[in-house]
């Protein structure tokens, strides 16, 4: 029995091969996961995660597919998805998230609930487990100024994170680099009027909507470096509509890449690479990228 065999036995696994990552993106683009699954329980990414290891097959852990830039090779290995993974409930010391659940879901059960804080990630088409890894955040507010602590996985154990251990900073935390697997995530927020929170959601909504464009894309293409903007230095670059092949930076925000229907992932990967290129020539600054790569380019 291979491994194949082995994955497909897992009770609670929906095991697909060559999978179109581009159903799973949310800009659509990318080739074939050799091995795709949506993990259903805590039992089956641990035991996916333990037999990819020993089969020696590379793992890749998304949530619902923002920010992240899939090859058009596609992923020679095992793609599991955590979006199934999605109860949110409240605790004594706040409100926990597991992995999957979308911070749109998180911010409306919290609504519900009465409790504030969270109101300007709302638009952010993120999970929590992706969420925490890179600090995400809006208009000021990030997911680590209100994390209680943070639960991961690693090698079969459970580890638990107070806030201060997340190591959280701009687009960052201890666990990109750390190997682990978020599992859940703990809030403290605090009690609010029903009126006041719809009312701030609804303000950062149309805030979103009238800055950022409708369009299919990957999210925030470039980390804002240290006292600027990275939009605004694409902008002053000249790049705002520059095209390579079906990729384009949007008219609407310049730090964000929209595709038409013949676009590929490369198309994106080879502007993404020239708007570093003429940034870093005409400003001397050196954009980071917040969008993942995934595969061969």
């Amino acid at each position: 029995m291979g491994f194949r065999e082995e994955l497909g036995e897992i009770y609670d696994i929906d095991l697909k091969t060559d999978e179109p990552m581009k159903k799973h993106t949310t800009i659509g683009l990318g080739g074939a996961a050799d091995y795709y699954t949506e993990i259903k329980s805590l039992y089956s990414l641990n035991r996916a995660v333990t037999l990819a290891r020993r089969y020696r097959v590379p793992v890749k852990i998304i949530g619902s597919g923002s920010n992240l830039l899939v090859s058009d090779d596609g992923f020679h290995g095992l793609v599991i998805s955590t979006k199934r993974l999605s109860d949110v409930f409240g605790k004594k010391d706040g409100v926990m998230a597991m992995c999957g659940a979308t911070l749109a879901s998180l911010v409306g059960f919290a609504a519900k609930n009465r409790l504030t804080g969270l109101e300007a990630l709302c638009g952010i088409p993120g999970t929590v487990g992706g969420a925490v890894v890179q600090n995400a955040g809006a208009f000021g507010v990030s997911v680590g100024d209100f994390v209680v602590s943070v639960e991961t996985l690693k090698r079969g154990k459970l580890f638990r994170y107070d806030a201060e251990e997340c190591g959280f900073g701009y687009r960052k935390s201890r666990f990109k680099k750390s190997g682990e697997t978020i599992v859940s995530a703990t809030f403290a927020l605090k009690n609010g009027k029903l009126t006041d929170i719809n009312n701030k959601i609804s303000e950062y909504t149309k805030k979103r909507r009238s800055s950022q464009p409708p369009d299919k894309n990957c999210g925030s293409v470039f980390v804002n470096p240290k006292g600027g903007y990275a939009g605004e230095l694409i902008e002053r670059a000249g790049l705002k509509g520059f095209r390579s092949g079906g990729a384009a930076i949007s008219f609407k925000h310049a730090n964000f890449i929209v595709t038409s229907s013949s676009a590929t992932a490369t198309d994106v990967y080879n502007l993404i690479q020239y708007i570093k290129k003429t940034v870093k020539d005409k400003f001397g600054v050196t954009l980071k990228e917040e969008v993942e790569f995934i595969g061969e380019f």
